[in-house]
């Protein structure tokens, strides 16, 4: 197959530590899609199969940018795009010569859905032996629950998530950001680099599985522990009942800004800003643990001496004696704020919308953001991709037409 290592302008791409790899993405909306979006800043090449009409994340939205919605743009970017509809026979065809030629394929289907179409990891390992197959679930492969469907809010609901924030007379809330899909996006992508790892020490593939409820259950796991050890459901306050202050508080020009202490060094510069040099010998307020108990009588009276000033205010104040400390924005607010800003990339393919890169970077080996292929439109490498498999113009238009493929 052609390297992928071209830009669409024709200009090389800086080489990744995973160069060399082909990496198969079937899956759609955003665990999967996000984890081999990884995998391409690294290096890989990866081969975006997706249905005719396009992956069902192309379509969550509006908002839309370049007929895609702006959420598959953040989760596929570096991919070529081949449209595929692989329940027909020919369409096995092509994707059984994808997987010869791959090292990795990631899904996100139901074990119906891969024992249907042949497509369990047993199947795939007949074709290639040496394969990596990543497979998101949401509640693991097997097991009772291994059919049942569900996405982000619902696993959040399920794990109790919803009752990990807010306050106790609150009614279920939830986390208004897809973290258990970006979460399991990243934990998908180490995963999967240890099983590269794996492959490249000792030529064997194997299957590696990430179920959505075990990433929620990771992100709750100091919940789950406090219910183990206590046997009361987990306080549910803003305030986490961990450290105290710890939470967001209003000035009297009614913005918000944020502010947490987590050690009594930080405490005692605490108090000489907020001028309560008496609390560093207030049994109620002295240690943490006492903070904690005490902790709705100490925000009653934070509440007051906050009021007194505008929140920025009491965030020069913090910054100025080194205590974790910051306005609470709007998402315009954050986006202008110019050393915020600094953590965008602009693409020179998608004007306007900014590039956001994987936290953790490299040196060296891994592709700048900016450098990378924008996420591709349905079917664009279709041709391309078939052409290098072997197939004729003649045979790609005939498959075309049998509706078996796609073509941007």
């Amino acid at each position: 197959m052609p390297s992928a290592s071209t830009k669409n302008n024709g200009n090389q791409l800086s080489h990744g530590v995973l160069d060399g790899v082909t990496v198969l993405d079937l899956s759609r909306l955003i665990a999967g899609p996000y984890s081999a979006m990884v995998l391409a800043d690294l290096g890989a090449r990866v081969i975006k199969v997706e249905a005719i009409t396009g992956e069902d994340g192309r379509h969550f939205g509006p908002p839309f940018y370049n007929e895609s919605s702006v959420t598959f743009m953040a989760c596929n970017r570096g991919k070529e795009s081949i449209a595929l509809d692989l329940r027909t026979p020919e369409g096995k065809v092509i994707l059984a010569k994808l997987i010869a030629q791959a090292q990795v394929l990631v899904h996100n289907f139901r074990p119906d859905f891969t024992e249907r179409y042949s497509l369990t990891y047993d199947d795939v390992k007949s074709i290639n032996p040496e394969i990596i197959y990543y497979a998101v679930t949401a509640f693991g492969e097997d097991g009772p629950a291994r059919l049942k469907p569900a996405v982000d809010s619902v696993i959040q609901g399920l794990a109790g998530g919803f009752f990990a924030s807010g306050e106790e007379t609150d009614p279920p809330i939830r986390i208004g950001l897809p973290v258990v899909d970006v979460a399991s996006g990243m934990c998908g992508a180490v995963g999967v680099l240890a099983a590269i790892m794996h492959w490249q020490k000792t030529g064997q593939g194997q299957r590696v599985e990430l179920a959505l409820i075990d990433t929620m259950f990771n992100l709750m796991a100091s919940k789950i522990g406090e219910f183990a050890i206590t046997g009361d459901a987990p306080v549910r306050e803003v305030n986490l009942p961990i450290a105290v202050p710890s939470r967001h508080f209003q000035g009297n020009d009614g913005n918000y800004f944020s502010v947490s202490i987590v050690n009594e060094s930080a405490f005692k510069r605490f108090c000489q800003v907020i001028d309560r040099p008496a609390w560093l010998d207030d049994p109620r307020y002295a240690k943490n643990a006492a903070r904690v108990e005490n902790r709705r009588a100490l925000l009653a009276e934070l509440e007051v001496i906050f009021a007194a000033q505008p929140a920025k205010h009491w965030v020069s104040q913090f910054d100025a004696v080194d205590i974790p400390c910051g306005p609470v924005n709007t998402v315009p607010q954050a986006m202008a704020d110019p050393v915020l800003a600094e953590r965008f990339s602009i693409h020179p393919e998608m004007p306007g919308l900014p590039v956001i890169g994987f936290p953790a970077q490299l040196a060296s080996g891994m592709r700048r953001v900016d450098e990378m292929p924008a996420p591709p439109r349905i079917g664009e490498h279709t041709n391309g991709i078939l052409l290098a498999l072997g197939y004729t113009s003649a045979e790609v238009s005939a498959l075309k037409k049998k509706g078996v493929v796609g073509l941007a």
